[in-house]
């Protein structure tokens, strides 16, 4: 997760603030679908790579 946090190259590119930013989108997004976000809830990180320009 560090490393995702680190390449998605927001903020300070820690995971505390990757942590923050994100949580409060995802308590926003639960809530309009009726639902509460926790902090176990998984999440799933993609990168991808350009092979084609």
């Amino acid at each position: 997760m560090n490393d995702h946090a680190y390449l998605e190259g927001e903020g300070n590119r820690s995971l505390e603030y990757w942590r923050k930013v994100h949580k409060d989108f995802f308590e926003k997004e639960y809530y309009q679908a009726g639902k509460v976000f926790t902090d176990r809830i998984p999440c799933i990180c993609e990168t991808f790579k350009v092979v084609y320009k």
